[in-house]
């Protein structure tokens, strides 16, 4: 089940605006473009409501529209409430989600959030429960067959919560949505320094795993640029509710008056949790006690506070040094022998496993990886180890397709063993990788690309976050490369040269080059420099060549880091997100590798650069060609459920044409929103 980062004071303004009221109300839900995030909320107050529809009104047509040209909010779908017992979009909400879509092509996935007043009955994996308020989350999108509803699951960012533990006054009106350094989050106004500066907190939907920044601005005026004043000291020891008020305690130049001692924050009432497991925290209007509360419980994770006075030790025998995993274990723990017995016949083994993966990633990798779908077509020398990497990074869904079987000259060159011999590769693969992680969702399709219609694959590859092309078929490789740019999916095309002497790893997104183009004049120049791998004949498959294993894992790492950048936001702050930040924003979309020395054009453009020998990369620039049929201009790309099924191609680029032209109508005549029941 796909997910989406909802704000929780997104939540709040829902609840209080929609949730308080009977049906049928609604409202516009904003957010990042190109992220299932919802930053924002507009209650459309004066729409014209009955107890079984709702229809917007011109005016919050207008407000998405002025947000819209004020900010790098975009408009993300349409929230609104149905009668008890309807929990799910009415076939009307079906039409108005395809009206849109088709009105506002690069809309991607329209979020449908449904609320009810049902919360007597289990919440399913798709649902929110807030006070008397059920939030249950869908996402339309465009298929072959039309408009595909699924559910989402909702993942709280809880930033209202943590600043309101902070003791941070709160308002709904506070948040803005804007980038900072190429990144888009949410800003909130801080007290202003003793210089009189202002200051911000910046968040991304990834919080409180990733730290947010300390925003400052140089004059208190408003009108100077913003200054980043850092990250705050984060420590992922802390529990989540509590780790934004030690971060502020303990930032450097982070004023008393600013950020209250421990203790003094807005108090709080319990209230029913959220599916995250987070209570609604509300400000408490009773009138204050006459005798100052109890002190809270020391907190074995917290900080000791800075005016403590603390004790010097004697001198003594040295102690015997602590690992940084043995600090960060937690305070008690059963006995070592009980342990060992339980992880021996397999009681708590299972969920050990899964909290290794992030054992030692923790801060680098997004926890949302485990809701991330990779589809890798290609389980070969390449596939199976770049699987695994995968998986053990923290990937919780995989598919995996490959018609051939396990042969004894693979086990050289792959990740496979002697009792893999015989055995599809694809199932071969999926078997090791379920010992790694035994609640991964893996499926093995053993059929080859050509085996399925294009209408198949786009269906797969739609309902992945990022597809892998490591197959040594070229025309496989052209055809995995349209459905994927076609249905706007990220994808990563790996390929080893003759004897694994060198390699290339393309990336392709919406906005960049496309397979044949990145690698388009590279290909000619490796048939001119005797580089291009030799074909059988009238099928485009690679012969079997002499090849390193150290080579061929060389290369499939890098292209392992590249596919964890693409599953991670684009410009993310953090180390793997942001590291495709330079080659997206220059159009480095290919990446050429040389595990030899002198191999190829390698020393003349790096033969003058002192330090050289083996194990080089070299990132060309890449460019569209305005005649491509995959990422050309638009009125001249082909659609690729066409190919081979009807028309010529003069008759489906006339088709084209004319589609790109209704769309082109329909975002300008097109609406938001709609009539919903």
């Amino acid at each position: 089940m796909l997910p989406v980062h909802v704000f929780d004071y997104v939540i709040d303004q829902v609840e209080k605006d929609i949730g308080r009221t009977r049906p049928e109300q609604g409202g516009a839900l904003l957010g990042l473009r190109g992220r299932d995030v919802l930053t924002g909320f507009v209650h459309d107050a004066h729409a014209h409501v009955t107890r079984v529809e709702y229809s917007n009104t011109g005016w919050l047509l207008d407000e998405i529209g002025r947000q819209e040209a004020a900010g790098p909010i975009r408009f993300k779908g349409i929230v609104h409430s149905h009668p008890l017992g309807m929990p799910h979009p009415s076939r009307q909400d079906h039409r108005e989600y395809g009206r849109t879509l088709d009105a506002v092509p690069d809309l991607g996935r329209y979020i449908a959030p449904i609320v009810t007043h049902d919360v007597t009955t289990p919440l399913d994996r798709h649902e929110l429960a807030v006070e008397n308020t059920r939030m249950s989350f869908f996402g339309a999108t465009w298929t072959a067959r039309g408009v595909q509803l699924q559910p989402l699951r909702p993942v709280v960012v809880p930033l209202a919560a943590a600043l309101r533990e902070a003791g941070i006054f709160w308002s709904d009106s506070h948040p803005l949505t804007c980038v900072v350094g190429g990144v888009a989050g949410v800003r909130v106004p801080l007290p202003p320094g003793r210089s009189g500066a202002r200051r911000y907190l910046f968040a991304t939907p990834d919080f409180p795993v990733a730290p947010p920044l300390l925003l400052e601005e140089a004059g208190a005026d408003g009108r100077h640029p913003e200054l980043l004043a850092g990250e705050l000291p984060w420590d992922h020891r802390v529990p989540e509710r509590e780790r934004l008020r030690e971060a502020l305690r303990n930032a450097a130049g982070f004023s008393a008056a600013s950020a209250p001692p421990r203790g003094t924050a807005e108090p709080l009432v319990a209230g029913p949790a959220r599916r995250d497991g987070l209570p609604i925290s509300r400000p408490d209007t009773s009138p204050p006690p006459s005798a100052p509360p109890a002190p809270p419980p020391p907190d074995p994770h917290a900080s000791a506070p800075m005016a403590a006075p603390v004790p010097v030790p004697r001198p003594g025998p040295p102690l015997p040094p602590v690992s940084q995993d043995a600090a960060a274990r937690p305070a008690e723990r059963p006995p070592g022998r009980i342990r060992r017995l339980t992880m021996r016949v397999g009681i708590g083994r299972t969920r050990a496993a899964r909290a290794g993966l992030f054992a030692r990633t923790g801060g680098l990798l997004s926890p949302a990886l485990a809701d991330s779908h990779v589809l890798l077509v290609g389980v070969g020398s390449v596939g199976s180890y770049l699987a695994e990497v995968l998986v053990r990074s923290g990937v919780g869904r995989i598919t995996l397709v490959d018609p051939d079987r396990v042969e004894p000259a693979n086990l050289g060159r792959s990740m496979f063993d002697s009792r893999d011999i015989g055995r599809n590769k694809a199932k071969a693969t999926a078997r090791r990788l379920k010992r790694v992680n035994p609640r991964l969702k893996v499926t093995v399709l053993k059929r080859e690309v050509a085996a399925l219609d294009n209408h198949s694959w786009q269906q797969r590859i739609s309902d992945a976050q990022l597809l892998i092309a490591a197959t040594d078929d070229n025309h496989a490789q052209q055809r995995l490369n349209h459905l994927a740019y076609f249905v706007g999916r990220p994808a990563l095309f790996v390929g080893l040269y003759e004897g694994a002497a060198g390699g290339e790893v393309v990336f392709t997104t919406p906005d960049s080059p496309c397979w044949m183009c990145a690698t388009g004049g590279v290909r000619e120049s490796l048939g001119e420099l005797g580089h291009q791998p030799r074909t059988d004949y009238g099928t485009g498959r690679m012969y079997a060549v002499p090849g390193l294993l150290t080579d061929i894992h060389h290369l499939t790492a890098a292209a392992a880091k590249i596919a964890l950048a693409l599953l991670h936001p684009a410009g993310s702050h953090d180390r793997i997100g942001g590291f495709l930040a330079v080659p997206r924003r220059k159009d480095l979309s290919m990446a050429l590798f040389a595990m030899e020395p002198d191999h190829w054009f390698f020393p003349k453009v790096l033969g003058e650069v002192p330090g050289q020998y083996a194990f080089q990369s070299i990132w060309p620039r890449t460019r569209r060609r305005p005649d491509c049929p995959v990422c050309g201009d638009l009125t001249l790309r082909s659609d690729p459920r066409e190919h081979g099924s009807r028309g010529d191609d003069a008759e489906i680029t006339r088709r084209q044409k004319q589609a790109y032209e209704k769309r082109q109508h329909g975002r300008n005549a097109g609406s938001a929103g709609g009539r919903h029941r």
